[in-house]
């Protein structure tokens, strides 16, 4: 039995629930050990609730995972404009943020609420207007699915660009730049799906979960908002092994279990050639991200020794031996070499029963051979002209797609 079918909302936020309902807009904030940014991302979702729905009934949904710190204390604090209901609550299971999420839907569903929007409790960048322009879509009948595209630096987001994107434009035909990219804005007819799909993860997969589930079940996706993300959390995703790999191996994880999941679904898709532009950006300049390459070099050649053994029941001789020559002379990690291995890894993980987290993890170790080469390609490019580095590999994904298809049948 899945794990949702064994939770529920306590009787005392059902009744709270029914109180307030229906209600037309939730939005939902996730809330662990943010002390420092939780009040004002609170506030402003107050004003732009207030300024841009007037006429719609309103709440605000605070799921708390365990914090350490005063954020519990914090959220008590805050108090919302009249005609907009506040439900706090802790997470209904435990896990990360994707128990945040599930709890906030699940609270949408007794609302019986027609759009939610899921903001993170430690952005500094949100604005008022973020409300607006990620509910509107859904609200219009426009979207099932609002997704930011965030102003990023071309070193930010490496596990987005290098492995998320090309994939799961390759895989279901979408190119959603940034598929985790964290906010959502969810219509009734997707929550609806999402609360009861079987593969609902508990943490940092939770994104790819709501992303893909969207594409493959035929929603309406679009990209709604063009803005600079600036969140508390970002110094802590280059902390390596304490953040980083985690998120790698939950999101991946995540991402081959749907791929298996909902195979009829892009297996049998018919694919066109499509005309490619490489578009500019002329946006605000993101704040700069800075990466260490011998460390990235350093880690890859360490941990691609380190789990030889499972890489070599993934991949064939042939990689193998490319993999040692480029770990120990430095060579190019290309491209089109790494959309290879990502299909066989993918491939290999349905097979893999017991070994899967130890498959991703190796993947990851894969994953920073290619972060260093990229590093390195890109240095002296701006912007655009990393982009369009990162457009190209997604191209590549997408010309390989026959490959991945002959390895899955």
């Amino acid at each position: 039995m899945n794990w949702v079918d064994n939770v529920s909302l306590g009787q005392k936020i059902i009744k709270k629930c029914e109180k307030a309902k229906p209600v037309d807009v939730v939005v939902g904030v996730l809330c662990k050990n943010v002390e420092g940014t939780v009040l004002n991302v609170l506030n402003t979702i107050n004003e732009g609730l207030n300024r841009y729905f007037p006429e719609y009934k309103k709440a605000i949904v605070i799921s708390k995972g365990h914090s350490t710190d005063r954020t519990d204390e914090i959220v008590e604090l805050f108090y919302p404009y009249i005609g907009i209901n506040k439900i706090v609550t802790n997470d209904i299971v435990e896990g990360g943020k994707g128990a945040g999420i599930y709890t906030i839907i699940e609270i949408s569903h007794h609302l019986d609420a027609k759009a939610t929007l899921l903001i993170d409790g430690d952005i500094l960048s949100v604005k008022p207007e973020w409300i607006q322009t990620l509910l509107y879509p859904i609200l219009y009948g426009r979207a099932d699915l609002t997704i930011p595209y965030y102003i990023r630096d071309k070193y930010d987001g490496l596990i987005t660009n290098l492995l998320v994107y090309p994939y799961t434009r390759a895989l279901y035909e979408i190119d959603i730049r940034q598929p985790i990219a964290g906010e959502f804005g969810i219509s009734k007819a997707l929550y609806e799906i999402l609360r009861r799909h079987p593969l609902f993860p508990k943490d940092f997969g939770v994104d790819i979960f709501i992303t893909t589930t969207a594409a493959a079940e035929g929603m309406a996706l679009r990209e709604t908002l063009f803005a600079q993300k600036i969140h508390e959390s970002t110094t802590r995703y280059l902390e390596h092994e304490k953040l980083l790999a985690p998120m790698f191996r939950q999101v991946s994880m995540s991402m081959f279990e749907l791929t298996d999941y909902y195979k009829n679904k892009w297996m049998k898709k018919k694919r066109e050639r499509k005309k490619i532009i490489y578009r500019e950006c002329f946006g605000q300049t993101p704040i700069p991200v800075k990466i260490n390459i011998d460390d990235l070099k350093a880690s890859f050649k360490r941990e691609f020794e380190e789990r030889k053994n499972i890489i070599r029941k993934a991949l064939d001789v042939d990689k193998i031996n490319k993999l040692e020559k480029i770990a120990e002379n430095n060579l190019e990690f290309d491209a089109e070499f790494w959309a290879e291995i990502v299909y066989d890894f993918a491939a290999y993980y349905k097979k893999a029963k017991d070994e899967k987290e130890r498959l991703v993890d190796a993947l990851k170790s894969l994953w920073l051979g290619r972060v260093s080469s990229y590093a390195l390609e890109t240095r002296y490019m701006d912007v655009n002209e990393a982009e369009t580095v990162i457009q190209k590999q997604a191209e590549i994904f997408e010309n390989k797609i026959n490959y991945f298809l002959s390895l899955y049948e």
